[in-house]
């Protein structure tokens, strides 16, 4: 009797470690210029224990009534992240953290676009039959308009509640089924991810997936996620998206990464040891170069794809009183800066300052040229600059306001998050809700026709030009053969008029 009583709670033990959490979507490389079409969509979720080959994932179509199952899945990626062994040099931190995460990558094997780009999955234990779902996601396409959350400095809800607001505002999103292409998150997760034993950062999993389970979470580096030794170990494990291999070195990884989501081109880069001054690696020049690379094949797929957006968690410029990042960030992240000029990114979006800010088109430290008439801007040399670092956090003071600048058109410090709907290729608009009342505080267009008809102008002139030359060298080469077939003719007649006067 002892001995069933044993076998049952061990068995118990097994199932609870065995129970998937934190379940996520990411973007998968399908959406970077590898365009792996095995890799579209990724499905992400954590265990206690390894847990192997025990998972299987049912794929559903989700536009007919009887939501027909065209796929399961049974092979998965599986993750050790040890954060005791990571730690097990280091003299100040110990850590008895273990956890296994697991990756389902959704290709075009697995579904079918031309019918559908909604689903339902479900992911099913083999040991005990326990199913966690459905869930639904919708795979992003080009076909109509894009629709983008964006928000950051998040905490991991469950000290002080400061987030709850934002965790109930995005979960009755989920209930009404709205559709959001991804959420682009502005850095700063949980406050902080490897808190209290990693406490912290589980917990934040286990709550995201409130939300990250519907929508792509696409994730950038804030310094409350880089951990004890600075090297964003639990960060890279559970939100590494995207990895360009080439570029890896043993102190730089994916510390920048590139996507297409419909019309928009999407930049996210991790400027930390520049900004903190701590880059014995010299790491920053390598991004930079990424950065201009990547932007000079955005700028020639821009006929497919319009728009630029560049996302990171910090800030050119903001205000917080005495703080060194905004005083004199436009300088350290000057050649990041110069390549959004030349390359006319349309959006720059980051975090870091808890608030939200809107900033007129800057550069160098001053107004850049741009017209704006009532809520639409048009003509911007520079992008626009928003801060969304409101999503509500318990650590530092709360909703607070900071000096105004000549940089600065609106600020409001209350929780909220920004919605990016790209209308079509020349047409954005970007909002910033409160959370709280679901009110709209602040909407903006941006119009870049002038850019596109300036494109389309030069690449008549252009044309044009060539044609001209062209003409110019055809009627060069029709007076030089004209020209010389002059002279042959009279040649051949001047040497029959000789040979008659000989003869």
């Amino acid at each position: 009797m002892v001995f069933n009583i044993l076998i049952l709670l061990l068995g118990l033990t097994y199932s609870q470690e065995c129970q998937p959490y934190g379940i996520r979507l990411f973007l998968g490389h399908y959406f970077s210029y590898l365009r792996n079409t095995q890799d579209v969509i990724r499905i992400v979720f954590n265990t206690k224990q390894e847990c192997k080959e025990q998972f299987i994932l049912e794929l559903q179509e989700n536009l007919s009534s009887e939501k027909l199952m065209i796929s399961s899945m049974t092979y998965y990626e599986t993750q050790l992240l040890n954060m005791t062994k990571i730690y097990e040099k280091n003299l100040t931190t110990n850590f008895t953290y273990e956890t296994y995460i697991h990756t389902f990558k959704i290709g075009f094997g697995n579904i079918n676009i031309e019918d559908s780009t909604s689903y339902n999955y479900t992911i099913i234990s083999k040991v005990n039959s326990n199913q966690y779902g459905p869930y639904k996601f919708d795979v992003p396409m080009s076909e109509s308009e894009q629709k983008i959350l964006v928000f950051g400095d998040m905490d991991s809800n469950w000290v002080q509640f400061q987030s709850k607001d934002t965790f109930d505002w995005l979960e009755n999103e989920v209930k009404q089924d709205k559709r959001y292409d991804t959420i682009l998150f502005t850095g700063d997760m949980a406050y902080d991810l490897e808190s209290k034993n990693c406490q912290q950062g589980d917990n934040w999993l286990r709550n995201i997936s409130t939300f990250t389970s519907r929508y792509p979470f696409m994730a950038a580096f804030g310094n409350h996620d880089w951990g004890n030794n600075t090297f964003f170990d639990f960060f890279r494990a559970n939100f590494g998206t995207l990895y360009l291999k080439e570029y890896n070195t043993e102190h730089y990884l994916n510390d920048f990464f590139s996507f297409d989501v419909g019309m928009v081109h999407f930049i996210q880069f991790n400027p930390i040891k520049i900004v903190y001054k701590n880059d014995p690696y010299n790491i920053t020049p390598l991004i930079v170069e990424q950065m201009r690379n990547d932007l000079i094949l955005a700028n020639q797929n821009r006929a497919k794809v319009p728009w630029i957006i560049v996302y990171t968690h910090y800030p050119i410029y903001c205000t917080v009183p005495k703080n060194d990042q905004c005083i004199n960030n436009f300088k350290y992240l000057s050649a990041f800066e110069d390549l959004f000029v030349e390359f006319k990114v349309d959006l720059y979006l980051s975090g870091h300052v808890h608030t939200y800010q809107r900033n007129k088109p800057y550069y160098q430290n001053a107004t850049a040229n741009y017209e704006q008439i009532d809520d639409v801007i048009s003509q911007y040399k520079y992008p626009v600059q928003i801060i969304e670092g409101a999503a509500g956090t318990d650590y530092g003071e709360q909703n607070q306001t900071y000096p105004d600048a000549p940089f600065i058109e609106i600020q409001n410090p209350d929780h909220g998050v920004g919605i990016i709907t790209i209308k079509n290729s020349t047409h954005l608009h970007f909002q910033h809700v409160t959370v709280s009342n679901n009110k709209i505080i602040d909407s903006i267009w941006l119009d870049r026709s002038s850019y596109q008809s300036t494109s389309k102008s030069q690449g008549f002139e252009i044309s044009m030009w060539i044609i001209f030359g062209l003409l110019i060298l055809i009627t060069g080469i029709s007076i030089y053969f004209k020209i010389h077939q002059g002279k042959r003719v009279k040649k051949n007649i001047l040497g029959d008029t000789l040979t008659m006067v000989v003869s």
